[in-house]
């Protein structure tokens, strides 16, 4: 079995017990930094490319990300899934359980990444024109993805390992295998794109060397936590489980995404190439805020899993409770922190003079959704750490297939690119108010189940 302690909980004994505020840094900050490295390896990207290849790079990189994202958000929901279960299966006692759940989560991931792969180079080219791509921005974006895609299992690995890490009471290793990922995605991507002048194919090539690096990490402190030989296996039952419970965190991974292609589209309507390159840097600033506030529903995910699996609803409440008010206030330091920074930010990009016309306004509109987005991701984690997936599933799906496009697509019919920014508070804002009409007895069925 494992020798290692899936939560601190297991081992407490009376009169030692660790306050709950301290147990909850201890595993959801680990998960934040994570996440946000996670996040920041776009920020880096965009940097670069910036740099190095002006507006049109910035708009093919942009325009082409639904490629890597759906990578990722397939690492997200295989390996969330399976770290889902797993802690349910612990807090159960279910120690045979786990260890058929964390093979078959392994092999789901190496299986899933290979596939993706083989599928996405044959419909590559049609997905680029579809998202808007032609021209110099389709030549670079071909570019790009290639490489991405050609190393889409490493990433598939890398991100899904992730999640058994920190359920595995490995948040820390976790943490520092993104973080040292990220130092090594700006060591290479500066090195290829400008002394080796390789431009965003440098950028490919970047991020996908640091995930080969997160994955090495990975690997090897799992190897030392892990006292039993990793058979291969794919359980169907264990895998179907995976899946319907990692459906909420591919969904909420990819929801972006959705909404950044319904984007594009009405930024190439409005603004052209410089309305998509101005996004480009909107994106690498939201996107890594929205990984930050998902890490703290992620980061108690383990803490949420375990003590409804061990029937323990006070327990479960007080997590709710400091994850919540943790939301709260992040959410507003990051706003205020990109709202003091936004003057300086088109500058560090390298937008154009057209480009940064468009910044500063859609910046600082889009930077008010930060004050929601946090309880917002919150309550998805929590419903999918309690199991139930359908629900979270059905709101995480209504977000980026309904509300935000309804808002991206009536918006600038009457105020033009100002509506483009404003879609994105208008959908946070309406997510929140459709979980407050949630009635309490659904949004916390385990909670009043085990009470």
């Amino acid at each position: 079995m494992f020798i290692i302690r899936v939560v601190s909980e297991r081992t407490e004994k009376k009169g030692t017990k660790t306050p709950m505020f301290r147990r909850i840094l201890k595993q959801a900050l680990p998960t934040m930094i994570a996440f946000t490295m996670s996040g920041m390896y776009s920020v880096v990207d965009g940097l670069f490319v910036g740099k190095a290849a002006g507006d049109t790079g910035l708009a093919a990189i942009n325009i082409a990300w639904p490629i890597p994202a759906v990578i990722t958000a397939l690492g997200i929901g295989i390996g969330t899934g399976g770290s889902v279960l797993y802690s349910n299966m612990m807090g159960k006692g279910d120690g045979d359980g786990c260890r058929r759940m964390f093979n078959t989560t392994v092999s789901f991931l190496v299986l899933a990444g290979i596939l993706l792969s083989v599928l996405l180079f044959a419909v590559r080219d049609p997905l680029l024109r579809i998202f808007g791509a032609e021209g110099d921005v389709m030549e670079q974006a071909q570019q790009y993805t290639g490489i991405i895609i050609a190393g889409g299992v490493l990433q598939v690995c890398g991100t899904g390992i992730t999640p058994l890490l920190r359920n595995m009471n490995l948040s820390f290793a976790a943490m520092i295998s993104m973080v040292t990922g990220f130092a090594v995605n700006i060591a290479v991507n500066y090195y290829l794109m400008f002394p080796l002048g390789m431009g965003i194919r440098g950028a490919a090539f970047g991020t996908v060397t640091a995930q080969l690096v997160v994955l090495a990490i990975s690997v090897l402190v799992l190897a030392r936590a892990y006292r039993e030989k990793v058979r291969p296996a794919l359980e169907r039952r264990l895998a179907a489980g995976i899946c319907r419970s990692g459906i909420t965190a591919f969904g909420v991974s990819l929801a972006p995404t959705v909404a950044l292609i319904f984007t594009n589209w009405q930024c190439l309507r409005y603004g052209g190439n410089a309305a998509v390159a101005c996004y480009a840097v909107i994106s690498y600033i939201v996107f890594p805020v929205q990984y930050l506030l998902t890490g703290i529903g992620d980061g108690v995910q383990p803490l949420l899993s375990y003590y409804n699996g061990a029937g323990r609803p006070v327990e479960l409440g007080q997590v709710k409770r400091i994850a919540r008010i943790g939301a709260g206030v992040l959410g507003a330091v990051t706003m205020a922190a990109v709202l003091i920074c936004t003057p300086y930010i088109a500058r560090w990009f390298g937008l154009s003079n057209e480009a940064a016309v468009f910044f500063g306004t859609g910046m600082r509109i889009s930077a008010l959704a930060f004050l929601v987005t946090g309880f917002a991701k919150f309550n998805l984690s929590y419903l999918n750490a309690v199991l139930r997936a359908r629900l979270a599933v059905i709101l995480t799906f209504a977000e980026s297939l309904v509300v935000s496009p309804v808002y991206l697509f009536l918006l600038p019919a009457f105020t033009g690119m100002t509506g483009i920014w404003i879609s994105l508070p208008a959908t946070a804002v309406t997510m929140l108010v459709i979980y407050g009409m949630i009635s309490r007895k659904e949004m916390s069925y385990s909670y009043e189940k085990k009470g």
